[in-house]
């Protein structure tokens, strides 16, 4: 069936109502071991990040810094990433060169890509732009090198048939046939460029949001911490959200021969 948007809404209320409710359980019972900031004193503290002035300077400050590195990484991203996955995806020759270091560097934790970085570029901005970068592009590449392989023959075989060079198979065949897997790259690229710059800034301790949350979590503020990953989340949900109104868009004639769900 065709769910209705009331009911999607209902449901992620739902959600939401069993999260805080676990969350306040889990809170009140570990409350007596060590700190642990439950719904309330989450609330207090996010009110707090935005009312107190030196909090709310250093907020603008560190989002500023934050996002600007996310925005950075994932377009260089998407610049590289793109062409290398059409290059992989249509000639053999470049897939057999390529696909090896893609999928070994692909394979490489989030993690790992700090101390390289940190060796290349020092402790600076910079360096969680390259993290970001080399997080996201990976991702790109392997989506848009598999919408391009994975193209119908039939419809390359026609196009070539009504005489098509190679400019028009590549532009009007070929990556309009890819766009979906283009799509999904670009998303899962954004999530991956997120995750690279917070793991990045919370190693160096002292840039954007990702050092703002190390730094309340080491002095053990839990309540600021957590009101500091809500800011976060709203972030993620923010740029994942403008992705998926552009898919819908973009791949509007997909969308509406898609399934019903049960």
């Amino acid at each position: 069936m065709n769910s209705s948007p009331y009911l999607k809404y209902f449901v992620f209320a739902c959600t939401v109502v069993v999260f805080i409710g676990g969350w306040w359980a889990l809170a009140d019972v570990r409350s007596n071991f060590q700190q642990f900031a439950g719904p309330v004193q989450t609330v207090a503290a996010f009110e707090n990040v935005f009312t107190d002035a030196a909090l709310r300077a250093q907020l603008v400050t560190g989002l500023g810094v934050t996002l600007t590195s996310i925005l950075e990484g994932f377009l260089l991203a998407a610049v590289v990433g793109i062409p290398v996955g059409v290059v992989m995806g249509r000639y053999l020759v470049a897939d057999l060169f390529l696909d090896p270091w893609v999928n070994a560097w692909y394979s490489i934790p989030a993690v790992a890509f700090v101390p390289l970085t940190m060796n290349w570029t020092g402790v600076s901005s910079v360096s969680t732009v390259v993290v970001a970068f080399l997080i996201a592009v990976f991702s790109i590449i392997l989506n848009v090198y598999g919408g391009i392989k994975n193209t119908s023959k039939t419809l390359v075989d026609t196009a070539l048939a009504y005489r098509a060079n190679q400019f028009q198979l590549m532009f009007k065949v070929i990556l309009p046939a890819s766009l979906p897997n283009i799509m999904v790259g670009l998303r899962l690229g954004i999530s991956r460029a997120i995750e690279g710059v917070i793991i990045a800034e919370m190693f160096f301790a002292a840039i954007g949001i990702g050092g703002m949350i190390d730094y309340s979590a080491d002095h053990l503020q839990s309540a600021t911490s957590d009101a500091l990953i809500i800011v976060l989340a709203i972030i993620s949900i923010i740029l994942t959200g403008c992705f998926k109104i552009a898919n819908r868009r973009a791949m509007a004639w997909k969308e509406s021969q898609a399934m019903l769900r049960e």
